[in-house]
């Protein structure tokens, strides 16, 4: 599928032929539509890879929260365990 380029149509210079002048220019400006499309491309992989680590870092906050929640758990259950072996005595 044809994806239309963004911004306006580029004018056809028919009329005269480039000169040294506007070729660097010229040059200049499709160096600078490069280098930011560059930029905005990396801008967007940073923030997909931000997002990223954002769910990744959620997962391990739940896991830590289940590790802590499961411990405490054992702890109780050591605790109560204890407490009958020291009370048959």
């Amino acid at each position: 599928m044809y994806k239309r380029p963004v911004g306006r149509p580029k004018k056809v210079d028919t009329v005269r032929p480039l000169t040294k002048e506007d070729a660097s220019k010229e040059k200049k400006r499709q160096y600078m539509r490069d280098y930011k499309s560059k930029i905005n491309k990396d801008i967007a992989e940073l923030d997909k890879m931000e997002r990223d680590c954002q769910t990744e870092l959620d997962d391990v906050r739940k896991q830590r929260k289940k590790l802590i929640n499961e411990l405490d758990k054992a702890n109780k259950q050591a605790e109560s365990i204890l407490k009958e072996a020291v009370g048959k005595k």
